[in-house]
């Protein structure tokens, strides 16, 4: 039986980083597909912000570095916080009645960076159901790495079979699967319920 709830947050329930080409497309005149060439390139990077190695700040002024792109540091900011600012339609109602049941505590894991999450949180009250939260940048290790629900787990006194896991990431889906937690592919809010009425959860 189901005790724990751990959702994901990017793509689930806002959009995260992976939303930033479709924005930055028409600014810096680049293909939507050369921009998450070079995004995928500098993974590695990307890894360091999301386990709190830098800053957003120290992150962005090396991206640039690398890739040449015409924007400044500002106008990136202000274009990851309109992506951040847009939810996926339909996840945290499905999450709301979850909580509504009264049966399962809910955990927010997300890989992520201080300064986006200091901005969703002030800006984005929906985060409140979450009984417990826990960013990367704080764990210091990110969800590929299955250390990170081990981390998690341990926090919250949870077993792996007790633990239902959602994200929108087969790798992430498949690290939390090495300890033993079930997981559900986010594909749409509309899918995710449906699994979890099969499951009996809602």
């Amino acid at each position: 039986m189901y005790k724990y709830i751990i959702s994901d947050l990017s793509e689930v329930i806002i959009q995260g980083f992976m939303g930033i080409a479709e924005e930055l497309e028409p600014i810096i005149k680049i293909p939507k597909k050369e921009i998450e060439l070079e995004k995928t390139k500098n993974y590695p990077l990307f890894v360091e912000l999301m386990e709190g190695k830098m800053s957003e700040d120290e992150y962005i002024e090396k991206l640039l570095g690398i890739t040449k792109w015409n924007i400044s540091m500002q106008e990136f900011k202000i274009i990851m916080r309109k992506v951040l600012d847009k939810k996926i339609p339909g996840t945290i109602d499905v999450l709301k009645k979850v909580k509504k049941t009264n049966k399962y505590t809910l955990v927010l894991l997300s890989d992520n960076v201080k300064e986006w999450i200091d901005y969703v949180e002030k800006n984005n009250k929906d985060l409140d159901i979450f009984d417990y939260k826990f960013f990367s940048y704080e764990l210091g290790t990110i969800k590929e790495d299955n250390i990170t629900f081990v981390k998690v787990l341990d926090r919250i006194k949870a077993k792996p079979e007790e633990t239902l896991f959602i994200d929108d990431l087969m790798t992430n889906i498949e690290s939390a699967k090495s300890i033993g937690i079930t997981g559900i592919q986010f594909l749409s809010a509309e899918k995710l319920e449906n699994s979890l009425k099969e499951k009996g959860i809602i």
